[in-house]
Formats: structure tokens, sequence, C-alpha cells
């Protein structure tokens, strides 16, 4: 009897035993396959994304290449616009002015910065983050066109406004100054020539596309000079911007016919 006993309770020690190593792995399976299902539910978001954005880059009639961003809100969100500057460039764009007048995001370069990672990350998958973004927050640091400048890297000046009607002044106190050294003759200025000099300054193409965010139509002395052909579309406010909003703004500029004063 009591042999029975003993050997039945190591029958059941045997199988308490077992039932608790086949739960294990039980729930070390339904951890596993919980991991695989949310990576490619994560890949397949990125693949979606992905596809959605070069459908809607073939779709738009025309894409900027410098693209303006006027932020004239109280508060700055760094990641909206950090948003709105990835998913122009999966459409197409390559340039970008981000301009407040109180050079906001100028000081805060680092944390903007920062943000355009996040935005990557989230946004595009590794194979289309094949580009770098420089950002550029004075005259100096912008790109120059002595071949240094790669075709995969994207462009991106802060903007204050030291850079906006200061600039157009200090082209005319140049343009002074050579005059009266007997460099230039007064003849010779031209429009041509200013769109030299501030050329040479910024090595930024003129922005085709401005997006003013914010109540009102001014533009706060943005690029004077060099938005006189450029398309200016007041988007409301940058908060939450969506990338549906964003990709409308586009279809609303490729709607545009900019005649150029005819």
């Amino acid at each position: 009897m009591f042999l029975t006993i003993r050997k039945h309770d190591c029958y059941t020690m045997f199988e308490t035993k077992l039932l608790r190593v086949l739960h294990l792995f039980i729930t070390v399976g339904e951890f596993l396959r919980h991991c695989f299902n949310s990576l490619s539910t994560i890949r397949l978001s990125y693949q979606w994304k992905n596809v959605e954005q070069k459908a809607d880059a073939r779709d738009l009639k025309k894409v900027p290449t410098h693209l303006g961003l006027i932020l004239c809100e109280e508060q700055i969100s760094l990641p909206d616009i950090a948003n709105a500057v990835v998913w122009s460039i999966a459409l197409g764009v390559s340039y970008f002015s981000i301009y407040d007048i109180n050079g906001y995001v100028k000081r805060r370069r680092k944390e903007f910065g920062e943000a355009l990672e996040n935005a990557q990350k989230t946004s595009v998958d590794e194979e289309r983050r094949r580009y770098s973004i420089v950002i550029h927050s004075d005259a100096e640091s912008r790109p120059h066109e002595n071949g240094c400048n790669s075709a995969n890297q994207i462009n991106v000046q802060l903007l204050s406004k030291a850079d906006g009607h200061q600039s157009l002044v200090e082209t005319t106190q140049l343009l002074c100054r050579q005059v009266a050294s007997k460099q230039r003759h007064l003849e010779d200025i031209t429009p041509t020539t200013v769109d030299e000099i501030i050329n040479e300054i910024s090595h930024f193409p003129d922005p085709e596309l401005v997006l003013r965010f914010g109540e009102g139509e001014c533009l706060f002395g943005f690029l004077p000079w060099q938005i006189r052909l450029t398309e200016i579309l007041f988007a409301g406010s940058h908060h939450k911007l969506g990338y549906k909003a964003l990709t409308d703004l586009y279809h609303k500029y490729g709607e545009t016919k900019q005649r150029f004063g005819r």
C-alpha cells in the first residue's frame, strides 16, 4: 500500500512538472508569435506608406524643388514641421527654407535635427532613407556649387528676420560700395545682378512654393527678393498637420497656372 501511494505521488509530481514545462513552451510560443505579428504589422505599415507616397508623387502634376515654410504662430511644433519636411522629401522636394521671424527653429537646430530623425524612422523605411538631411542656419554653412553637394543630399535652411529683408539690405549696401569704389558701374546694376549676388550668398534656388502657417496674410519679411515668382498658399495651422492635408496643398499647387506677369 505504501509503495503504491509513493508511486502515485511520483506520477503526480511528474505530471505537474510536465504540465508546467508545456505551459512555459506555450507561453514562450505565444510571446514569439505576438512579436512576429507586431514586426510584420510594422513592416506592412512601412510598405503601405511607401506605396502610398510613391503613388501620390506620381499623381502630383508638379512638385517644387524648393519649398518654403513660414511659421506665423506663437507656438511652434518641431515634430509637426519635421513630419512635413520628411513627407515632402518622399514626394520629391530637395530644398527647404523654414522661416519664423524670431528664429525659434534656428535656435533649436539640434532639437529640430532629432525631430527629423524621428520623423524619418516613423514615416519611411530604411530602403527609402538613403539620403542625408543637412541643416544650414547661416550663409557660411549653406551648400556651395563646388561638387560637394551630393544628389542624395537634402538641404534645409533655417531662417529668421535677419535673413529676410536684412539680406536684401546687405546686398544693396554691397552694390553701393562697389559703385563708390568704381568696381561696378551704376548702369550695370540690374535685377540679374542682384540675383547673382543673392545666389552667391545662399546657393539655394528660388522657392517655387511657400506654405504660410498661421492667421492673416502677412509674410513677415520672408525672402522678399526670392519670392517674386513664388506660389504662396495659406495653410492654416501646422499643428497636427496630417499627410493628406499636406498632399492636398501640393495638389492645389499643381492646379495653379503661373503666368509670370503675362
